[in-house]
């Protein structure tokens, strides 16, 4: 299964917002035991125990884009729609509060400027 998820984040904002998902989402699906190992400053491997199964899979972050590979074995492929609904819900999620938040810390230098 893959699905790749674009924003227009920094890659700052970008790896922060796809640490803030994948924080809430170990701690929602904790008895699923979610995994994430970052093997490089920009890749990742994935884990999860669903069903009795072991999945792995590759999250990787390129310039505005988010791209997350699991390997689904054959008995839960009818679940892959569920799964890229419940990724691309947490991730999108997490990049709108990146844009609050960048909003936010640039709110009072509009405020300072409209003063002068």
């Amino acid at each position: 299964m893959k699905h790749t998820v674009h924003h227009d984040l920094n890659d700052e904002e970008a790896k922060s917002a796809v640490l803030r998902a994948m924080a809430r989402y170990c701690d929602r699906y904790a008895e699923y035991a979610p995994s994430i190992f970052w093997r490089e400053e920009r890749c990742a491997d994935l884990g999860l125990s669903f069903k009795g199964f072991t999945l792995s899979g590759r999250l990787e972050l390129r310039h505005r884009v988010v791209d997350v590979e699991i390997d689904m074995p054959l008995p839960l492929r009818m679940f892959n729609r569920m799964a890229i609904a419940a990724i691309d819900a947490e991730v999108r999620r997490c990049i709108d509060e990146a844009h609050r938040e960048r909003a936010r810390r640039r709110a009072p230098s509009a405020v300072a400027q409209e003063a002068l």
